[in-house]
């Protein structure tokens, strides 16, 4: 059974519009470093980039919080893996466990994919995520 393994990925950044409404949002001062919910993914032999941003998807389109916006952004703007296209997948808590919906996700897309996990961060998989990602001690830090 091949091993999921995730380490956060530090000084990824969102669009600075998106940066500005947080930073006034949560009464932030410019120039503070904030720290988006972004990961390098080995499953597989392979390499991943996905996020971690709260929303929903409704009617089947993709609505996020600010801060799930901030970190999708952040993704997408990171120097590495795959710009062609993004994968957004919805996540809940259910009979499957939440590792085994991550890996079936994983194993769908291409190697080096950017892959947008959404649901209820703050509540339903609140203390959730963590476990299932298996995410590592450290950062891979990427100044861009």
């Amino acid at each position: 059974m091949p091993t999921l393994k995730s380490v956060l990925i530090a000084g990824t950044k969102p669009e600075a519009a998106t940066l500005l409404h947080i930073q006034e949002q949560m009464g932030l001062q410019p120039g503070m470093s904030m720290q988006f919910m972004v990961y390098q993914v080995e499953f597989d032999r392979k390499k991943y980039y996905c996020c971690w941003s709260g929303g929903e998807i409704k009617g089947g389109e993709p609505l996020m919080t600010l801060v799930g916006q901030a970190a999708m952004e952040a993704l997408v703007n990171l120097p590495l893996g795959n710009n062609d296209a993004l994968i957004i997948q919805e996540l809940r808590l259910g009979q499957t466990p939440l590792r085994n919906k991550i890996k079936t996700t994983l194993k769908r897309a291409p190697a080096n994919s950017k892959i947008c996990f959404l649901g209820d961060m703050q509540g339903e998989l609140d203390g959730h995520m963590h476990t299932a990602f298996n995410v590592q001690p450290g950062t891979l830090d990427v100044a861009h």
